[in-house]
């Protein structure tokens, strides 16, 4: 399969994030910074060095030795990313220090954000390469990311048609499908959680990032948690979920890649709206936007958007779909179009930067599942993702998105 705008299908993206904090507390202290480099350079782990993803758990001391460390490129509540080249290859990476005195109480949560990075390797996912564990930060060595998002690569081309979605949803559904295989689900699956990481050849991919909400699934999960043009009803109404709440969040996505504004949104912006379309899932595919789109495009969303989590698909059913498997869906360039509705009713406006690195360290405050649904809670959880240093520090609560503005559709 060949496109245009990714000439070879490898897609699906990564995006890091931190938790809320205020504009104060962003601010980093550069001289503080170097002193603790040093330090952690100076560090020796009396310990065996072990193995992730097939790299090795290295000392401290040799991640100085192996990597000049370089310039902030993003930076969050408890966390800064600073990238780093290889010395022996000139390779580039992005070096994440969590500062563990910030995450006092929240342990658990980078405890299992590492634990599935440690457990996934895949292309078409973010990889972690190496890790520090000192007394005070914990060091990350990640794959670095310079291309911008899945709505970047939208609006900078030159053309974009059915076909290029199609890619995009085939490379998505199998990152997804590896991810279920272990019983791991995102949570998360969204346009900013998917960038573009470009080859030395030139060819395209995304990769999938920021596991700050992923989790092994051994039971139903009850955590109120997402973001919400993409959250599954089975999470609003609470009644407990499991892997497919990510092929709801792909069929949402899937939807916007054709017509540019998500299937289920408020007219008032109104988040309790919001939560009783989607609690119904009734599928509407308006004229003149879906006119010329294919019947088997709108098939497949149906599949995806189904309320009934048993009745939806699999990550597997996506890829086996003739929508997703077929080379002759329509060429049509649909960018003007689709661009068009993405900056209607999604911040899309150019970064300062496309440099993303690292993976998230979310806080999230967890509700006893007992307690009856409040939409305002929502408002409590907050998702803070690191943005270019220097760039303005966009707030993921769960009232809206960094790309969510939900209009009327006009």
């Amino acid at each position: 399969v060949t496109s245009p705008l990714f000439p070879k299908y490898k897609w699906l993206v990564e995006q890091s994030s931190g938790a809320n904090q205020s504009a104060e507390s962003r601010r980093y202290d550069q001289s503080n910074f170097t002193q603790r480099v040093q330090s952690f350079c100076e560090y020796t782990k009396p310990e065996t060095e072990s193995l992730v993803n097939g790299n090795q758990h290295s000392h401290a001391s040799s991640i100085c030795e192996k990597y000049r460390i370089g310039k902030v490129i993003g930076d969050g509540n408890f966390a800064v990313v600073k990238d780093c080249v290889e010395r022996s290859t000139g390779k580039e990476f992005a070096l994440k220090i969590i500062d563990k005195t910030k995450c006092s109480g929240k342990e658990h949560l980078i405890e299992n954000e590492v634990a599935v990075l440690r457990k996934v390797k895949h292309p078409n996912i973010i990889m972690l390469i190496e890790e520090v564990d000192t007394p005070s930060e914990l060091y990350l060595v990640m794959e670095l990311v310079k291309g911008g998002d899945l709505f970047d690569a939208i609006t900078s081309s030159a053309k974009y048609t059915e076909r290029d979605a199609s890619i995009m949803v085939y490379n998505l559904a199998g990152a997804l499908k590896y991810l279920h295989s272990l019983n791991i689900v995102h949570r998360d699956i969204k346009p900013e959680n998917l960038l573009v990481f470009e080859y030395p050849d030139g060819t395209k991919s995304l990769k999938l990032g920021d596991f700050g909400l992923a989790t092994v699934v051994e039971g139903p999960l009850y955590t109120v948690c997402g973001t919400p043009t993409y959250v599954a009803p089975e999470i609003i109404a609470e009644s407990g979920y499991g892997l497919k709440v990510d092929i709801w969040a792909a069929g949402v996505i899937t939807y916007i890649l054709l017509c540019g504004f998500p299937p289920f949104r408020s007219e008032n912006n109104q988040q309790e709206d919001l939560f009783d379309q989607i609690l119904r899932g009734r599928l509407d595919f308006p004229s003149p936007y879906w006119d010329n789109i294919t019947d088997s495009a709108k098939e497949l969303i149906g599949k995806m958007l189904q309320v009934n989590a048993e009745a939806r698909y699999t990550a597997q059913d996506v890829l086996s779909h003739p929508w997703v498997t077929d080379d002759a869906i329509m060429e049509n360039n649909m960018k003007m179009e689709v661009t068009g509705k993405l900056k209607t009713h999604f911040n899309t406006a150019p970064k300062h930067s496309t440099t993303t690195a690292g993976v998230s360290v979310i806080m999230v405050n967890f509700r006893d599942r007992k307690t009856p649904f409040i939409p305002v809670v929502w408002a409590a959880l907050h998702l803070v993702s690191f943005k270019p240093h220097l760039h303005h520090f966009l707030l993921y609560s769960l009232t809206s998105s960094p790309h969510q503005v939900t209009p009327p559709i006009s």
